[in-house]
């Protein structure tokens, strides 16, 4: 029996990326999966929902895709509104969709641009958690995973005032939510993935320079799958790093007596 048989997943932001391995980990664990990006991506980005939903069927899992700025309240709530139609439940949510400017300062960055990332990343994160959190209320159980980031707490690793001031509010939001949460069995947990080998970090010049040391996308999935079949009782409120996978938390692997 696979991991998530039986349950229902959606995946913002699942056109490439971490998204799409997500997306394709939960499925090949029996999930049912709802699928969502923009039709385009705004900055041009390689990828697109269609080719995350034919790699998903071509390993026989079952995908349901649907377009959707994360950004926009009338959007996120037809796509839970399709999703509880389709499947009648949801039972755990993948905020993916993010946005990134680095290196820039804050004279480099101006309103309009500070305005976009943060409607994706933090109102984002806000407004599919708030249409999808009613249904796993009623559920009494779910989970929810939201992306953070090491460059939410060190000024050092260069995420620049704009994209480390976002993963920070995403960091609280979710440790806030978690707590309003807990009496009714639902997870809020924060997965840092670390350095990967993205369509958006290979954009990036200065990420060329530790690209031997970054991970395929891939690489997050059993982790993330971990975090999905959490619940308030098992697991919540926590901010944890995916290269600790399986070493100080998840999966841990026991040695020799």
């Amino acid at each position: 029996m696979a991991k998530m048989d039986g349950l229902v997943a959606i995946v913002t932001g699942a056109s490439r990326g971490l998204g799409r391995a997500i997306a394709k980990e939960y499925a090949r664990e029996g999930a049912k999966v709802v699928v969502c990006a923009r039709s385009q991506s705004p900055t041009g980005l390689s990828g697109t929902i269609n080719e995350t939903v034919a790699a998903i069927r071509a390993d026989g899992g079952e995908v349901f895709p649907l377009a959707c700025d994360v950004t926009d309240d009338a959007q996120v709530g037809e796509l839970v509104r399709q999703a509880m139609a389709q499947y009648g439940q949801i039972d755990v949510l993948f905020n993916n969709a993010g946005a990134m400017i680095l290196g820039e300062t804050l004279l480099d960055i101006d309103p309009v641009r500070w305005k976009q990332v943060l409607d994706v990343n933090v109102t984002g994160t806000y407004m599919v958690s708030r249409a999808v959190v009613p249904h796993m209320i009623q559920q009494k159980r779910g989970s929810i995973i939201n992306v953070g980031s090491r460059m939410a707490d060190d000024p050092k690793l260069g995420g620049g005032v704009l994209y480390s001031s976002t993963k920070a509010a995403v960091h609280m939001f979710s440790y806030c939510l978690a707590q309003e949460l807990r009496e009714h069995n639902v997870a809020v947990n924060i997965l840092s993935p670390g350095s990967l080998r993205s369509e958006g970090s290979a954009a990036i010049p200065w990420a060329q320079g530790d690209w031997h040391l970054r991970v395929e996308p891939d690489v997050v999935g059993p982790s993330a799958v971990f975090l999905a079949l959490q619940d308030a009782n098992s697991m919540t409120g926590q901010l944890v790093l995916r290269a600790e996978f399986g070493k100080t938390w998840g999966d841990l692997a026991v040695g020799p007596p």
